[in-house]
C-alpha cells in the first residue's frame, strides 16, 4: 500500500473519530434517588443505560454517580427497583436535576435483579413461608417510641407486658412470653432462667429492622418458638458519618443519643466500615398514693447503651451476600432500676459479642459461620415489712452457627448446625417468717444443647394465567440437650426434696421435629396471590431455673386434674392456613390498591408448662399441665390511596384459648386501625387498637388463689414528623402522644404502658 493511501485512510479514521465523540460525549451524572412521598433515600436501586450493561446501583444513602457516553438527547436512563415503579428520564434531563423520586408500588416487580448490592430480605426467607410482619426503621426511628416492647405493641398480633421496673416481654397470638424467641444479630437473646428477653434493653437507634415472624412453624431458629420469633436485625452499615437526637417528655423522661460512623470521616474505602453509637436516658414516675408528709412514692429508671460493629469485605463488596465478609459486633445495656414506695432495687447488665463469616460466591458456595458469646446479669433486693430478698442470676452463653445452603436446580436446600453452652449462676437468699424457707438457695446449673436443622426449598414454575408457581417446603430439626447441676446449696429443705431438685436438674433430652409446607404463587394484571398451609410438630424443653423450682410448693398440684412437678419438654402440634390477596389500581385518582392478609391457625399442647405468680413476690413457681389449646383467626385489609401517600390498615385477632390459667393476662381479641400520611417529607401516623379482657389468678401469701381482672381498653398513639435536609445536613423532629384516650379511673400504679404520655424528639445527621 502506497503512502498516498496510508494518509488517506489516517484522514478518514481522525474525521470518523471526530465525528463520533461529537455525537457521542462522555457525561457523568449523580444525584440522590428518593421516595416520591416520604422522601426517603433509597438504596439499592438500578441504575442503568437503556439497551446497555452500562449500570450502576445506589448506595445505602440513595446517592448515584455513573459516567455514561453517548448523545444527551436520545440516551435514556433507566431507575428500576422492586418496591417502585420503572422510571426512564433522558440523559440530557438528568444533567440538570439533583434528586430523583420514585413511585412506591403496593406489588412488588417480578424478575428485577440488582447487580450490586442487593436488597438486604428478611432472613425468615430461608425458613418455610409464613406469617411475616416487617417494622422498618423509617417506620419508627425518631418517634415517641421508648424502646423496642413499646413499637412492637402497635401489631395486631402481638400483647406487650411490663412490669413496674420497666421490664417489657412480648406475647404473640395468645401464648406466653416465653413461647416467643428473640433474635438479635443471629443470636438468641432469651435467657435459660425463664426463656425471656426483656425488649425494653434495645436501643431503637441501633436497628434496621423487625421481623415479626408469627407461629410456631420455623426450624431455623431452634426449638420453643410456639408462638413466634422476634427477630432484630441491626444496623451494620450507617447511612451518615454523624448523628445526635434528644428526646424529652413525660414522667421528666430524657435521653440523647451520639451515633458516629468515622468512615466517612476518616477514610473512603469499600471495603471496611466501622460504627459506634452511645445512648443515656431516664425517666422518673410516682405512685398515686401519698404518704403521711403529702409525698408520692417515685419510681426511678436509668439507662446507658454501648453499640459498635465492624464488617469487612474481602472482595471489596459492601454487602455480605456477595462475596465474602467478616462482620463483628458488640453492645453493652446496663438498666438501673428503683421503687422506693415497696424499697426494692433491681439491675440489668446486657452484653453481645459477635462474630460472623459469610460467603456467596456460587450455587455451591452459599454459607455463613458466626461465634457469639452473651452475658445477663440481673440483680434484685426488696426490703418490705414481710421480709427481705435478695436475688440474682448470671447467665452467660457461647453460641456457635453454621449453616449452608445449596441450589440444587429447582430445589434450594440448607443445612446447619448450632451450638449452645449456657451456664446460669443462681442465687436466692430470703429472710422473713412469710417467706418460705425451702428449695434451692443456689447452684450452678449448665445446659449443653445441640441443634441439626435442614430445610428444603422446591419451587414448580407453572405456566398458566394467573398461577405462577407451586412450592413445596419440608424442614427437619433435631436438638439434644445435657442439663448438669453443680455447687448446689438448699435452705431447710429435707432429704427427699433434696433429691428430687437435683434429680429434676439433671436431664438428658432428644427431641425431632418436623413441618411441612404448600404454597401457591398468583400473578395477573394488577392482582397477586400468595397462599399456603402449614403443619408439624415443635418441640419447647423447660428452662435450668423451672426445673428446680417446683418443689417449692407442691400443694399448688392439688387443684389440677392431672398436673405434675416434674417438667418434661413441651409438644406442640400446629396447621395454619394463610393467604394475601393484592391489588394495585392505575386508572383511578384516589384509590391506588387494596390488600387483604387472612389467616386461620390451631395450637395444640401436651405437657404445658403453667406459671404461677406470687402478689407480693417475684419469685414464680412452675407445674406443668397435660394438654391445653389455642386456635385464632387473624384479618388485616389494607387501602392505598393517592398514590400511595395515604395508607389505611385495619388490624383484627380474635383467639380461643382454652383455659385462661394457662395463659394468663392473655387478651382474646385486639382491633387496630393505622393512618399513614407521608408528603413531601412529613409523616403522620395514627394507631387507635383496643385490647380485650385480660385474667389471670395470683397466690396470696396464705397460698390462696385470688382473681385479678384488667378490663378491655382502648387508646390512640398519634405521631407527627418532619425531616429535611439543609445544605449536608439533614434535620428531623417529632411529636407524639400515647394513649390519648386514657381513662385516669384506670391506672395501674407506675406503669407507662397505658398512661397518656408527650414526647418531643429533635436531631440531626450529616
Amino acid at each position: 500500500m502506497n503512502a498516498r493511501k496510508w494518509i488517506a485512510m489516517l484522514l478518514f479514521s481522525l474525521i470518523a473519530t471526530s465525528s463520533f465523540t461529537a455525537l457521542a460525549q462522555q457525561v457523568r451524572i449523580s444525584g440522590h434517588v428518593r421516595d416520591i412521598n416520604s422522601h426517603q433515600d433509597i438504596p439499592s436501586v438500578n441504575i442503568y443505560v437503556k439497551s446497555s450493561q452500562v449500570g450502576t446501583v445506589t448506595d445505602q444513602t440513595g446517592r448515584f454517580s455513573l459516567l455514561v457516553l453517548g448523545d444527551a438527547k436520545t440516551t435514556k436512563i433507566v431507575f428500576q427497583h422492586v418496591a417502585f415503579e420503572i422510571l426512564e428520564l433522558s440523559l440530557d434531563s438528568l444533567r440538570s436535576i439533583n434528586v430523583v423520586y420514585l413511585q412506591p408500588r403496593i406489588i412488588p416487580l417480578q424478575g428485577v435483579e440488582v447487580s450490586g448490592e442487593a436488597i438486604d430480605r428478611p432472613e425468615i426467607q430461608k425458613d418455610i413461608p409464613q406469617t411475616l410482619a416487617v417494622v422498618n426503621a423509617k417506620d419508627f426511628e425518631i418517634r415517641g417510641y421508648v424502646d423496642a416492647g413499646d413499637l412492637l405493641r402497635t401489631d395486631h398480633s402481638v400483647q406487650v407486658e411490663e412490669d413496674l421496673s420497666g421490664k417489657k416481654t412480648v406475647a404473640i397470638r395468645g401464648g406466653n412470653a416465653d413461647e416467643v424467641v428473640v433474635m438479635y444479630n443471629g443470636v438468641k437473646m432469651n435467657n435459660v432462667y425463664d426463656n425471656v428477653f426483656d425488649l425494653s434493653l434495645i436501643d431503637l437507634e441501633d436497628v434496621q429492622r423487625f421481623e415479626i415472624i408469627k407461629g410456631s412453624n420455623t426450624a431455623l431458629y431452634g426449638p420453643d418458638a410456639f408462638s413466634g420469633v422476634i427477630n432484630i436485625v441491626p444496623k451494620t452499615k450507617l447511612d451518615y458519618s454523624l448523628r445526635f437526637q434528644q428526646r424529652v417528655g413525660t414522667y421528666r423522661s430524657g435521653n440523647w443519643g451520639l451515633h458516629v460512623n468515622p468512615e466517612n470521616l476518616l477514610w473512603r474505602s469499600d471495603r471496611f466500615n466501622a460504627s459506634y453509637s452511645y445512648k443515656r436516658g431516664g425517666v422518673e414516675r410516682k405512685f398515686i398514693d401519698f404518704d403521711e408528709n403529702g409525698d408520692s412514692a417515685r419510681l426511678t429508671n436509668e439507662s446507658t447503651h454501648h453499640t459498635a460493629s465492624m464488617s469487612f469485605s474481602f472482595d471489596g463488596h459492601d454487602n455480605p451476600r456477595r462475596g465474602r465478609s467478616l462482620n463483628v459486633m458488640f453492645i453493652d445495656t446496663q438498666v438501673d432500676y428503683r421503687n422506693e414506695r415497696d424499697d426494692e432495687t433491681v439491675g440489668n447488665k446486657n452484653r453481645l459479642y459477635t462474630a460472623k463469616f459469610a460467603a456467596d460466591m456460587s450455587r455451591f458456595a452459599n454459607y455463613s459461620v458466626s461465634m457469639s458469646y452473651k452475658e445477663l446479669l440481673e440483680t434484685q433486693v426488696i426490703r418490705t415489712g414481710t421480709g427481705f430478698l435478695d436475688r440474682s442470676y448470671d447467665d452467660n452463653s457461647i453460641h456457635f452457627n453454621a449453616e449452608n445452603t445449596l441450589e440444587l436446580g429447582k430445589v434450594d436446600w440448607l443445612f446447619g448446625y448450632q451450638y449452645q453452652r449456657a451456664e446460669l449462676d443462681f442465687f436466692d437468699d430470703r429472710t422473713g417468717s412469710n417467706l418460705q424457707q425451702i428449695g434451692l438457695k443456689s447452684a450452678l446449673l449448665q445446659r449443653e444443647h445441640h441443634g441439626l436443622v435442614s430445610i428444603a426449598k422446591l419451587r414448580n414454575d407453572v405456566d398458566a394465567d394467573f398461577l405462577q408457581s407451586f412450592d413445596l417446603n419440608l424442614s427437619v430439626r433435631h436438638d439434644f440437650i445435657k442439663d448438669t447441676q453443680k455447687d448446689a446449696q438448699f435452705r431447710e429443705a429435707d432429704s427427699g426434696q433434696r433429691d428430687q431438685i437435683t434429680a429434676q436438674a439433671n436431664n438428658d433430652w432428644r427431641e425431632t421435629i418436623m413441618k411441612l409446607s404448600v404454597g401457591v404463587n398468583g400473578l395477573q394484571n394488577d392482582f397477586s396471590l400468595q397462599a399456603y398451609m402449614n403443619f408439624g410438630t415443635n418441640v419447647k424443653f423447660p428452662t435450668l431455673f423451672q426445673q428446680i423450682s417446683l418443689a417449692e410448693d407442691p400443694s399448688l398440684l392439688t387443684s389440677r386434674i392431672g398436673a405434675s412437678a416434674n417438667l418434661a419438654p413441651e409438644k406442640n402440634n400446629s396447621i395454619e392456613l394463610g393467604a394475601k390477596l393484592s391489588r394495585q389500581i392505575y386508572d383511578q385518582p384516589v384509590i391506588y390498591g387494596w390488600s387483604i392478609d387472612a389467616l386461620y391457625f390451631q395450637n395444640h399442647y401436651d405437657n404445658k408448662i403453667v406459671t404461677v405468680a406470687n402478689v407480693t413476690s417475684p419469685v414464680a413457681t412452675y407445674f406443668s399441665v397435660p394438654d391445653a389449646s389455642i386456635s385464632g383467626l387473624e384479618l388485616k385489609p389494607s387501602a392505598y390511596l393517592y398514590k400511595k401517600k395515604v395508607t389505611i390498615g385495619l388490624g383484627l385477632s380474635k383467639y380461643w384459648i382454652s383455659d385462661k390459667d394457662v395463659f394468663p393476662f392473655k387478651s382474646d381479641m385486639k382491633r387496630t386501625l393505622s393512618l399513614i400520611i407521608d408528603h413531601a417529607g412529613y409523616n403522620f401516623q395514627a394507631l387507635w387498637f383496643k385490647e380485650g379482657e385480660q385474667i389471670a389468678r395470683l397466690r396470696q401469701l396464705d397460698g390462696q388463689p385470688v382473681q385479678v381482672i384488667l378490663p378491655d381498653y382502648s387508646n390512640l398513639d398519634l405521631h407527627l414528623s418532619k425531616t429535611f435536609t439543609l445544605f449536608k445536613i439533614k434535620l428531623f423532629a417529632n411529636v407524639s402522644g400515647r394513649n390519648l384516650l386514657n381513662n385516669q379511673d384506670l391506672v395501674l400504679e407506675g406503669i407507662a404502658l397505658r398512661d397518656r404520655r408527650y414526647y418531643i424528639t429533635v436531631g440531626s445527621q450529616f
